[in-house]
């Protein structure tokens, strides 16, 4: 073998050594096992041998392109690193290990005019040996000990950045090493690599477009929720207002008649016609206080969907649960505009949220629990945009469960309820794919919800149960269409 290609086996060998040890530095690899330094060497073979037979046969940027190929492959084989990060990972190492390598030659370069080194295969000795010293030191530096964060968190800016510069370091090294004849014969090698490259910018472009737009949406979600915990506070500060308005109100005539009830008890020759008016009197104030108080109690000012149709049905069920002595309570999540464009219809939601607030309204007054409670969530919760009534009536009967959706069923006949709604809801979720699911907490109690009817557009088309007495339904329901589940 002639000296030259000693020479070339003996760059390109420790070149690719130092480029294997910067990957596993600058990444913080550090449980190599038998197998992979086995890789590891059958690696720099490989690569040395694609080097040795491009330095001569075909053109240098395509072997060493070939080589980061190479590379990455069997770091992809050692590491189980995203291939992704495996490639920026080997144009740093690659990058850092030709300026080491340049650094070096002129070490050598120092150390040939001082001493008259004559052999050219000594200098290349002399320049490894110095490759090598310097790649020990690199690792050594305290900043990167434990590997260079961007790559392992992934910094989709800077990765961009680094591949344009590799690629382009690689065309310019290319061109450099030309005559003007061999740049005009591989310039449409140098086309399809600048494709590569501008496929690859606006691919990882569009991808880092796109996660800034989920942090911005993410953002504007924060935002919302501040906006929602704003007026939640204003909401709270005009409630505690008005009933200390109230009180205040109250507060005089309260003492006028403490007055005359100390006045007439001092006369002990006071009808007893006067007491009782007194009495009513007293009686007639407090009832008006507590009437005055509950009703400010039970109207709130509710939350907008910003669809005037759904905020009008709102309002007229909050009018509903007023008249009923029954607190109702709406939250609303995300954008309500594309739950109709997209999942429902306006109409169908609107004729929903009535019949199953009704629904609510009976099932709460045909209960003798003086907790009269009312909440209603529309909007997207986590993954999916829902419809979920909350109420503190009492259960469905297991009966009525497994009737729901195929005729006319109701706990509550004889207080108005039809079985209709559920028909209809039944359809419209059929239309919409969406999923029914009935959750029941427990018997009615003073502190809870006794059950939650929700209505979720999920894709599903589901029927689904979730009961604390689900051994109960399922000994007494056998309905495929119908999924339950213990709570």
């Amino acid at each position: 073998m002639s000296p030259s290609y000693i020479e070339i086996i003996i760059s390109s060998v420790v070149t690719n050594i130092c480029s294997l040890m910067l990957f596993l530095k600058i990444n913080n690899y550090k449980n190599l096992k038998l197998k992979d330094y086995l890789m590891m060497i059958l690696s720099v073979v490989t690569c040395t041998g694609i080097y040795v037979l491009g330095k001569n046969n075909f053109d240098t940027i395509l072997s060493h392109s070939l080589i980061w190929f190479i590379q990455s492959i069997f770091i992809k084989l050692i590491t189980k690193y995203k291939f992704s990060d495996i490639i920026i990972g080997v144009i740093i190492a690659n990058i850092i290990s030709t300026v080491i390598q340049i650094v070096s030659a002129m070490l050598e370069f120092i150390i040939q005019t001082i001493c008259k080194i004559s052999t050219t295969t000594l200098n290349v000795v002399v320049m490894s040996v110095f490759q090598l010293i310097l790649i020990w030191f690199i690792t050594k530096i305290r900043r990167i000990q434990n590997g260079i964060s961007f790559i392992k968190n992934g910094n989709e800016s800077i990765k961009i950045v680094i591949v344009n510069m590799g690629l382009i370091a690689l065309l310019v090294y290319g061109i450099m090493n030309y005559n003007n004849d061999k740049v005009f014969e591989y310039l449409g090698f140098y086309y399809l690599l600048l494709g590569i490259l501008l496929f690859f910018v606006i691919e990882n472009t569009i991808v880092l477009v796109y996660k800034q737009k989920l942090t911005n949406d993410t953002i504007k979600d924060y935002e919302t929720k501040l906006q929602e915990k704003d007026l939640e506070i204003k909401r709270l500060t005009e409630e505690s207002f008005r009933v200390s308005k109230i009180n205040h109100e109250f507060y005089n005539r309260q003492k006028a008649l403490e007055k005359m009830v100390n006045d007439k008890l001092k006369n002990t020759n006071v009808e007893f016609a006067e007491d009782n008016d007194v009495l009513a009197r007293i009686q007639e104030l407090t009832k008006e206080h507590s009437d005055k108080v509950k009703e400010n109690r039970l109207k709130i000012e509710l939350p907008k969907t910003d669809i005037s149709e759904i905020d009008d049905m709102f309002k007229y069920m909050q009018d509903e649960c007023v008249q009923n002595n029954i607190e109702f309570n709406l939250k609303v999540s995300g954008n309500i505009h594309h739950m109709i464009n997209a999942l429902i219809s306006k109409e169908q939601l609107e004729t929903m949220i009535g019949d199953h607030i009704k629904d609510a309204i009976i099932a709460i007054n045909s209960s003798d629990s003086s907790n009269k409670k009312i909440f209603t969530f529309i909007g997207l919760n986590e993954k999916y945009y829902e419809l979920c009534i909350s109420d503190t009536g009492i259960e469905f009967e297991i009966e009525t469960l497994a009737k729901l959706g195929i005729e006319p069923a109701t706990t509550h006949k004889d207080t108005g309820g039809s079985g209709i709604g559920f028909i209809t809801t039944f359809e419209t979720l059929k239309q919409c794919n969406a999923t029914i699911e009935i959750e029941e907490k427990g018997p009615i109690s003073d502190t809870d919800y006794t059950k939650v009817v929700k209505f979720i557009f999920n894709g599903k088309n589901e029927y689904r149960i979730k009961s604390y007495r689900s051994n109960n339904i399922q000994s007494c329901i056998i309905d495929k269409r119908i999924k339950i589940f213990s709570l």
